[in-house]
């Protein structure tokens, strides 16, 4: 495996690890299970899931990476972490950008067995803490997106797939034929779980990416804090129990 180098500049002795890095003090916040209800309304078959089956795809995916963590992770520092991946036969290359989708900050390729990390993204989490005076050690930035990836691999070669150790919901009914979907968007969920619960971060990692995501589209904090208080609203409607027992007489 070849690892390229991401920086010459020698390192920051004031910098700190990300699980001394609070993010509450200096950003609107969510809980994992909620930023999980953001996730999963990405999926393509999100309109399809049952409304009182929504809380079970989020929990059960939190609860997947989680376990997961727990049996295969223990806060490797950069090092550590080569070494395991070596040993596992994967690759981690260092990428200027990805060809097609400049969100895409990491990307685990099965076919290779290799890790891809995109520099546009070590750069900007890297900025993104500065702004808010935290120097985060870039090493931990690094095995960041390791994690994430990592479960992928881990998904495909150790435990399964988390879409596919749940449910697949209902999409369409052609006369006795039933198509049912796996829901690919719980594997994300569950990388992130996996990712906080690896790294013993108080935040999970899918708010940085919202985060990055909604500051570089120019939004403001208030702009922020106003978008996540309309995501608890939605998941607490869902939740009421009124609004399930409505749900469940409407669709018998």
């Amino acid at each position: 495996m070849k690892v390229l180098a991401t920086s010459k500049k020698p390192s920051d002795t004031k910098s700190k690890r990300l699980k001394y890095v609070s993010l509450e003090r200096s950003w609107p916040v969510l809980n994992p299970v909620l930023l999980g209800f953001m996730e999963l309304k990405q999926d393509n078959y999100f309109p399809f899931i049952p409304k009182e089956q929504i809380p079970f795809y989020i929990e059960k995916a939190i609860q997947f990476g989680q376990d997961a963590a727990q049996r295969y992770a223990n806060d490797f520092s950069l090092k550590e972490f080569i070494n395991i991946l070596l040993k596992q036969g994967v690759r981690v290359n260092f990428v200027n950008t990805h060809p097609s989708d400049q969100w895409i900050r990491a990307q685990y390729l099965e076919k290779k067995s290799t890790i891809e990390i995109y520099r546009p993204s070590l750069v900007q989490i890297k900025s993104f803490f500065q702004e808010i005076d935290e120097s985060v050690d870039e090493k931990d930035i690094i095995v960041l997106h390791l994690y994430h990836e990592w479960f992928h691999h881990l998904e495909e070669k150790k435990f399964g797939r988390t879409d596919r150790s749940l449910p697949k919901t209902r999409i369409k009914k052609w006369g006795p034929f039933v198509y049912k979907r796996g829901i690919r968007r719980t594997r994300e969920i569950a990388a992130h779980a996996f990712t906080q619960a690896a790294m013993n971060i108080n935040w999970s990692p899918l708010l940085l990416d919202y985060l990055l995501l909604f500051t570089r589209q120019g939004w403001t904090k208030t702009q922020i804090r106003e978008h996540f208080q309309q995501i608890k609203n939605q998941y607490e409607q869902l939740t009421e129990p009124e609004f399930a027992e409505d749900d469940e007489q409407a669709n018998p």
